[in-house]
């Protein structure tokens, strides 16, 4: 702009002059609009548009975001010696895990302890959705809103369920799936996109004719888990109502299947054994969580992911515990122990 005005004008402008100021405010301008031209180019397309946008495009295909999941499981009130009476334990009864950031938990049931007896357990659920509420046994101990007579509380088994919201990049691959396998009202993509509509079924497994003729198995998974019996029974109250006619659809959790890892890693040079083990280990957690129904575990990705996250410049697998493995349409990989010792790489 200044090149055009110096060349038609015969002298260049100066930076403090009107002309000068003018020159830079338009410039400024020019360059907010093309920007806003190119943002507006990348969401209009499936395979670039993120958050709202992305969730526009996706209802285009009648496909909405997963929203976060809450775990649940059950929590054991105690007392130390038996009461003469029954005590109420309510619904709504708040505990916690200790430590600095609670994860909380809600009874979901009205439960009495009966006098004479020292224990009750009573089902709950995490307050906020999320795997953050995916607790270990033993782990839930504060009582935020103390029932009345009771002493004590724990979870003698984990809490479990519990799912994230649909990352933009889980909604554009189902997005873009949509668009590979369209559905027709009868074949498996239909039956698919129907149950991976719920809330916690982030991968499906279809088996037509599974029973012969007229039938259809569906298999649920969820991340790294299976979903919740709550969630398997609303698919299969849904695609009752969608099925087609003198059809039996069948809709259960995949079968999983454990699949140790035993691995051994080369830090690079700046990091410790103990923080390349440490990365080693979620990187492979974070492997099988993202594995569907029917999906192969191969070692190779198993490999890409481990020296994606940089702290490791060499590895060597034990190939008597971990070994490429096929599944059938109704099973789900899983993680099992996960073993990571250290290897010294090849001698120089």
């Amino acid at each position: 702009m200044q090149n055009q005005f110096t060349s038609l004008a015969g002298y260049a402008p100066d930076d403090a002059s009107d002309i000068g100021i003018r020159m830079k405010v338009l410039a400024g301008e020019i360059y907010s609009i093309g920007s806003a031209v190119d943002w507006l180019k990348m969401q209009t397309f499936a395979q670039s548009a993120q958050g709202e946008q992305l969730e526009l495009r996706a209802q285009e295909r009648g496909l909405t975001r997963k929203q976060a999941v809450a775990s649940s499981g059950m929590l054991t009130f105690r007392r130390i010696t038996p009461l003469w009476y029954d005590a109420l334990i309510p619904a709504g009864t708040v505990c916690a895990t200790s430590g600095d950031q609670p994860v909380r938990y809600i009874t979901t049931e009205d439960a009495i302890l009966k006098n004479g007896e020292l224990s009750i357990e009573v089902s709950a659920r995490a307050e906020q959705g999320g795997k953050i509420g995916n607790t270990q046994p033993g782990t839930v101990t504060v009582m935020v809103t103390p029932p009345a007579a009771l002493e004590s509380v724990t979870n003698t088994s984990a809490f479990t369920g519990g799912e994230d919201s649909e990352s933009d990049s889980e909604l554009r691959s189902r997005l873009m799936q949509s668009y590979a396998s369209i559905s027709n009202g009868t074949n498996a993509a239909f039956y698919r996109e129907c149950a991976l509509k719920y809330d916690g079924v982030y991968s499906v497994g279809v088996v037509p004719r599974e029973n012969g003729a007229g039938t259809v198995g569906l298999y649920l998974g969820g991340r790294g888990t299976v979903p919740l019996q709550e969630v398997i029974d609303k698919v299969q109250s849904g695609l009752n109502l969608l099925r087609e006619v003198n059809v039996d659809v069948k809709v259960a959790a995949a079968q999983t299947v454990a699949v140790d890892v035993d691995i051994a890693v080369t830090p690079v040079d700046t990091v410790s054994v103990q923080d390349a083990q440490a990365a080693c280990e979620q990187a492979v957690r974070e492997y099988f969580d993202e594995l569907s129904v029917g999906e192969p575990v191969i070692v190779t990705a198993l490999g890409v992911k481990v020296f994606a996250t940089g702290k490791i410049k060499n590895y060597l697998f034990n190939a008597s515990a971990t070994a490429d493995r096929k599944l059938g349409m109704n099973q789900l990989a899983v993680c099992g122990s996960v073993k990571v010792g250290y290897y010294a790489g090849v001698e120089q």
